[in-house]
């Protein structure tokens, strides 16, 4: 009985087999006639499918040489006053007018010609993890980017000195500037006259050459590194003067090799493909 068993198990095995062999069989049978079918077709429009690709590729490139290039730059700057998100708002504020294509309104907030703002497309702001400046609630004072897309790079270098200044034309800021200034001015006049009468207390205790004892001799110190302490903040309060600005520029706009969209390449292929799908459409359908 138990032969018996294993004669059938053996029997329904090979009739397994025999099937797996025969699905086998009609599928290399099916892939063999599809080959020979694509040979055939290949070898009969083989020609007609390469000028269709040709055609299709040279129109890609066509489109790609014709359609305007759009250059990304950007820059880093610094700030004194508000915060990053007050700048968040007036770049986007110019950028929604950016797309609105009021050139002339544009042309007056940036003081740049219309025919250069026309060529802007977008401005926008990224904090220093690039992302949206807009969406940055952070108080901390960090630098910030800010991103322009442009058709012609040529205009970065006037547009980067003019969105400096649309940032910084607030009366807030430019009343906060000039008080600074007035205030570096007073200091360093004081300054200058503090350091004339330490200078001419020192000069007199050498001309009247007394003998120095120790009291004098700590005086003199005192002096000494008064002198050096007061010319040390002249020093300091004559940069504030010079760098008494609000947006600094820490890396100006330079544009980037690659321009907004698909490359040249990209563009050929795509239309190599479309040729030959044309083609085969045609066919599909004569």
């Amino acid at each position: 009985m138990v032969n018996d068993k294993q004669d059938e198990a053996r029997a329904g095995g090979e009739k397994v087999w025999q099937a797996f062999q025969s699905q086998l069989a009609e599928a290399g049978g099916f892939l063999n006639a599809m080959f020979r079918t694509l040979l055939h077709f290949l070898r009969r429009y083989l020609l007609s499918l390469l000028i269709f690709a040709i055609i299709g590729g040279f129109i890609g490139a066509g489109i790609w040489y014709f359609t305007p290039k759009y250059y990304i730059a950007d820059m880093t700057v610094s700030y004194v006053h508000y915060e990053k998100k007050i700048y968040a708002d007036m770049l986007d504020k110019l950028n929604k007018l950016i797309e609105s294509e009021d050139q002339s309104l544009l042309s007056g907030l940036l003081e740049m010609p219309v025919e250069d703002v026309s060529l802007i497309k977008t401005v926008k702001g990224l904090n220093i993890r690039r992302e949206p400046l807009i969406d940055d609630l952070s108080t901390e004072k960090v630098p910030f980017y800010i991103e322009a897309v442009v058709s012609d790079p040529g205009i970065l270098e006037i547009l980067e000195p003019a969105l400096v200044n649309y940032l910084n034309r607030t009366d807030f800021i430019q009343e906060r500037l000039a008080y600074m200034e007035r205030k570096s001015e007073d200091e360093l006049r004081f300054l200058g006259h503090r350091l004339a009468i330490a200078d001419s207390l020192s000069r007199l205790y050498i001309i009247r050459n007394e003998g120095m004892n120790d009291e004098k001799t700590i005086t003199r110190k005192e002096l000494l590194e008064e002198t050096m302490q007061i010319y040390a903040r002249i020093q300091e309060i004559r940069g504030l003067l010079k760098f008494n600005v609000n947006i600094e520029v820490l890396d100006g706009f330079v544009a980037t090799s690659s321009t907004h969209g698909r490359g040249l390449l990209a563009m050929i292929f795509y239309g190599l493909v479309i040729g030959m799908a044309v083609r085969i459409f045609l066919l599909a359908f004569k």
